[in-house]
């Protein structure tokens, strides 16, 4: 009677273990959204940011690079962006941290949209200085390599 029972308690002790084996998974992994969130971005748009500087990429004629680089004019420092022939700048937009873009100090982010004109090897420059002031040798610069083909 009594190795029955041991028996019997093994065998309820394994069903249990095994029904709530099933019950424990590992973490739940959400399924990709189909409905897009954001700005969609069309094909061929290439987004940059400072973290890109000294990169070079590669782009079709007639589509769009966008650069994002941190801003705060406030301290009247800006980005000064140039470009070679083979490049426009389409849009140039600076975009406040604060949506009222009143508040001292506070900062932002300049965008640029560049359309690709021309084939071959196009370059991008930009430098954030303070307006009248000298040139400094350590001044803040961005720079990309765009190849058109």
């Amino acid at each position: 009677m009594m190795r029955s029972m041991v028996i019997f308690s093994l065998g309820a002790c394994c069903l249990c273990a095994a029904v709530f084996a099933g019950c424990i998974s590992g973490p739940v992994i959400p399924e990709p959204s189909t409905t897009p969130t954001g700005t969609a971005i069309p094909v061929g748009h290439l987004v940059v940011n400072e973290t890109q500087n000294n990169a070079t990429v590669y782009m079709s004629t007639g589509t769009i690079l966008t650069v994002k680089l941190a801003e705060n004019p406030t301290t009247g420092f800006r980005w000064n962006l140039t470009t070679t022939p083979g490049l426009r700048i389409v849009k140039d937009e600076y975009i406040p941290d604060e949506p009222s873009g009143k508040v001292p100090g506070s900062g932002g982010i300049r965008v640029w949209d560049i359309s690709t004109e021309l084939t071959g090897s196009q370059q991008i420059q930009a430098k954030y200085t303070r307006s009248g002031e000298r040139i400094a040798l350590d001044e803040t610069t961005f720079s990309m390599t765009v190849v058109v083909r």
